[in-house]
């Protein structure tokens, strides 16, 4: 037994195995953020993908166990990697210094353990709402306010944060320019007693997922006056988010987005067809699935890399016909060295945290 986790031991269901194996996905490392994957690093997780395109600004430093006062301005995954490195050294973390459509590809929502939005947005939610569901994988979502919050769970075919959101909220990324500046929200109060006790919740509900163990209420809301009360949700029928992208339909390449354009359009594209991006990198956009925009990857400058151009690693990208004709197929892009210590949860660990 590893004397560091000895107590864990001690938890009747605690798979520490499970936990050493898993890889999670944070996205959003600011308050919440920092506090779900400190406690997430701190209970043993093997790996952790953190993902915020911000910098560390001295309003972080009240709220944020992993910053110090000399990491004001630089980058919150640094930071965050470096404050973990101290307290959970046997965590392997990637930090990605990028907004969460660029920053973690579809296949690497689609592999790992878990998925944890940490946002600070209804746009910034609904967007991952909306990856999820091209991935199918469920996720956990938490937010904060002055003296409560909130923390959600979300399976595939159950409720999503856009059954949530209604139609107002998933409007907010109908613009056609795409979701690459998504709108900012004013910011709010928060404390740290807020964001641990949130933080708190994300991490045992994920630990206890990661471990086999039966889920929390799929809502919680908690309040400092009233206490926590669970939240019953319902999936809304009018609700696009909820088409994930068919498994026997991608293929995988042996490109990665350091590749240009032109490599991938000649090794995917067949006669008549154009492979399409996620995200909007100044050129037309054309309709995709569920209302999403998607941009044609011919329209980029063919000596351009995917990289360049906002596509996330290891990203799934649609292949369609340029006359609207004919099924969509999709191709999976390679890891590339960028991608190192974000490789796919072990299979049998996937599967039971997806199934819940």
């Amino acid at each position: 037994m590893n004397d560091r986790f000895a107590r864990h031991e001690l938890i009747p269901g605690w798979r520490q195995d499970a936990l050493a194996g898993a890889t999670v996905v944070v996205l959003g490392v600011g308050a919440l953020g920092n506090e779900t994957a400190r406690l997430l690093a701190m209970a043993g997780v093997g790996g952790l993908v953190l993902c915020d395109p911000d910098v560390v600004s001295a309003s972080n430093l009240s709220r944020c166990a992993l910053f110090r006062a000399g990491d004001v301005g630089a980058p919150k995954v640094e930071a965050a990697r470096r404050g973990l490195a101290g307290l959970a050294p046997g965590t392997r973390v990637t930090p990605r210094r990028a907004a969460l459509d660029t920053g973690v590809g579809l296949a690497e929502l689609r592999d790992a353990s878990l998925v944890v939005g940490c946002l600070d947005s209804v746009a910034a939610r609904v967007q991952l709402a909306g990856r999820c569901g091209l991935a199918g994988v469920g996720w956990l979502d938490g937010g904060t306010g002055p003296w409560g919050g909130e923390a959600r769970r979300f399976t595939p075919g159950g409720a999503c944060y856009g059954c949530l959101a209604g139609h107002a909220g998933r409007a907010v990324l109908d613009d056609p320019v795409g979701c690459g500046a998504l709108a900012v929200q004013a910011p709010a109060g928060a404390s740290a007693p807020v964001t641990a006790l949130v933080g708190a919740w994300l991490a045992t509900e994920g630990v206890r997922l990661l471990c086999g163990l039966p889920p929390g209420p799929e809502v919680v809301v908690f309040d400092a006056e009233t206490g926590a009360r669970p939240v019953g949700v319902r999936r809304s029928a009018d609700c696009p988010l909820h088409e994930p992208i068919p498994a026997g339909s991608v293929t995988p390449i042996g490109l990665s987005r350091a590749a240009t354009a032109g490599e991938v359009l000649a090794a995917a594209a067949g006669p008549g067809e154009d492979v399409l991006t996620w995200n909007g990198f100044g050129a037309g956009p054309m309709p995709g699935r569920a209302g999403r925009v998607v941009t044609r990857l011919g329209a980029a400058d063919p000596r351009a890399t995917l990289r360049s151009l906002g596509v996330a690693p290891r990203e799934i990208l649609p292949v369609a016909r340029r006359d609207g004709l004919g099924d969509i197929r999709y191709i999976e892009l390679a890891p590339g060295p960028e991608e190192d210590g974000a490789g796919a949860a072990p299979q049998a660990d996937r599967q039971g945290v997806r199934a819940r």
